[in-house]
């Protein structure tokens, strides 16, 4: 993969053409897009994220706040500078620890803090997050842009948490960890990226990180809720579609225990191929086609038929035996009068039209659906938006033979942190006061259907869906399944975040999390509580639903 990748960087770079850097995902203005593109209708496409700081920058024109103005300066003809630098070296300008211009060099260097602290009412007691670090970002030659952000961190979840990590290995958003202080983690982020243009209308994109599809809360396609991976990403842009193909190297599983993950012997590698058509129908409609096949063995190795852009994948993965695991399915959003956007996504692993007509249960129809709409400035309050949004996948859906071809990386779904076989509502509403001013509340009430001891009911990705219900005579159960089948577990979740802004992108937050889990079978029956203040400095909010 890495060869690969280093190959096609080479024979592209004397094409190179303007670029620009993304807001990492999570960043303050992906709500500010959120807004705008509804009450412009245009045809930008938010679908794949991280988007760039230039194609913010053609959604809004001059009609930027002055928060934006500041993120896109190089962009905008703003160059206000501060009135009060430190050593006159450093702010120079609101948005940069250090800014430095040249005709051939644009660099921004930022401190990257995050000190938080909460009290649970669970066993842990109470929870922290201790991050340092710095980003850089920059343009060189204004032909390739760059980016990096590396932070050491210390963190203690609440026992909610600790649970998905204890039972998977790996703490959710995050990659190698070891123990810290007993109940704590200790862990080193690192994201970075070169983007380079190939022709006026493609560009590329060599990095380390990760993505996120769709215009949801969630995504049922591709989400940020596992660990990054390095990709290679090509966007091709024009008035009719925009295409994405994503090519990324993943891991199937991990090894360690309660210290943490082992540090030597090397995990597994396994390959996705990934591409999104995104349609214009109309400058307020856009559809989008998507398809991804996941595939490794413990031999590794690329399949160079996955590499081709704009092939069909199932077509290449029914001839090379159906072994490997291939996803396709659309999305859609559409904007309404300036006020409302709907979205949704449908995702099929495999569908018999005459299985679904019949409703026998058969297990092989594993298909997944989001529907949500977003409704901007209602009531006449401005820049206040609510959100309502269901997802609904069946058993067995993203699971495949082992975690080779399962929708998986680093023991984590690449799509919703259920997994399958759940059934999600969810409301929010944001509101920004002010460029300073921001709040935010999410409730979520989800229901899903787990596992009965080692009796496999479609919900863990990880397990192989040949080892299913057990039909009576040695085999598994072909027919009869159902959705929420297995031990049915309720889970409601309330979050409220309070934030002010003192000075650009360092952001004081109040934050309550509420969540209640309980199942049929009387084994699970908790309440957890936390309530917690943070300092962001230069990093993205982030919210443990699940």
């Amino acid at each position: 993969m890495r060869k690969t990748l280093s190959i096609l960087s080479l024979l592209t770079v004397s094409l190179l053409s303007a670029q620009s850097t993304d807001f990492t995902l999570g960043h303050p203005t992906y709500q500010l897009v959120e807004l705008e593109e509804v009450r412009s209708s245009s045809a930008f496409n938010s679908t794949i994220k991280p988007f760039s700081r230039s194609s913010v920058y053609d959604l809004f024109g001059s009609n930027v706040s002055p928060y934006l103005s500041k993120e896109l300066r190089g962009y905008t003809q703003d160059s206000t500078k501060s009135t009060k630098p430190i050593w006159t070296k450093l702010y120079t300008y609101p948005a940069d620890f250090y800014y430095y211009e040249d005709k051939n060099l644009e660099l921004h260097v930022n401190p990257v803090l995050h000190f938080s602290y909460g009290k649970t009412n669970d066993a842990i007691g109470s929870t922290f997050v201790n991050s340092r670090g710095a980003e850089i970002r920059g343009r060189i030659d204004n032909k390739i842009a760059f980016y990096t952000m590396l932070t050491e961190n210390q963190a203690r979840y609440p026992e909610y948490v600790n649970n998905v990590r204890d039972s998977t290995l790996v703490v959710p958003y995050e990659g190698f960890w070891k123990q810290f202080a007993t109940t704590g983690v200790d862990f080193f982020r690192a994201q970075g990226y070169i983007d380079f243009g190939l022709s006026r209308s493609i560009s590329a994109q060599l990095g380390f990180g990760k993505h996120f599809v769709g215009n949801g809360v969630r995504s049922l396609i591709l989400s940020d809720y596992s660990n990054n991976y390095p990709y290679l990403r090509i966007n091709t842009e024009t008035k009719v579609f925009d295409y994405t193909n994503i090519f990324a190297e993943l891991i199937p599983g991990v090894s360690g225990g309660t210290f943490g993950l082992l540090g030597t012997g090397g995990f597994g590698k396994k390959y996705m191929a990934f591409h999104h058509l995104n349609v214009k129908i109309k400058p307020n409609l856009h559809i989008g086609l998507f398809e991804s096949v996941m595939y490794g063995d413990s031999t590794g190795g690329l399949k160079i038929e996955y590499l081709n852009p704009i092939i069909f994948y199932r077509a290449v993965e029914q001839q090379n035996g159906s072994e490997d695991n291939a996803i396709i399915g659309l999305d859609f959003k559409w904007n309404l009068k300036k006020r409302v956007s709907l979205y949704g996504q449908l995702v099929i692993d495999e569908m018999i039209i005459g299985e679904v007509l019949a409703g026998d249960g058969w297990w092989g129809n594993k298909q997944g659906f989001q529907l949500g709409a977003k409704y901007v400035d209602p009531f006449g309050v401005e820049d206040l938006m609510v959100q309502a949004e269901i997802n609904r996948v069946r058993p067995y859906m993203y699971a495949h033979e082992n975690g080779f071809t399962s929708y998986s990386h680093y023991n984590l779904s690449l799509a919703h942190p259920l997994g399958a076989n759940f059934t999600e509502y969810i409301g929010r509403a944001n509101y920004r006061l002010s460029d300073r001013w921001s709040f935010e509340s999410m409730v979520m009430l989800a229901g899903y259907g787990n596992d009965l001891g080692d009796v496999n009911f479609g919900r863990d990705i990880l397990k192989n869906y040949s080892i299913r219900r057990p039909d009576g005579n040695g085999g598994s159960l072909e027919f009869g399944n159902t959705h929420l089948q297995g031990n049915k577990t309720d889970l409601t979740m309330l979050f409220i975040r309070a934030s002010y802004m003192p000075r650009h992108n360092l952001f004081l937050d109040l934050d309550a999390t509420l969540r209640r889990e309980s199942d049929s079978n009387g084994n699970i029956d908790t309440s957890t509580s936390v309530f917690g203040f943070s300092m962001r400095w230069n990093v993205p909010s982030r919210r443990y639903l699940f």
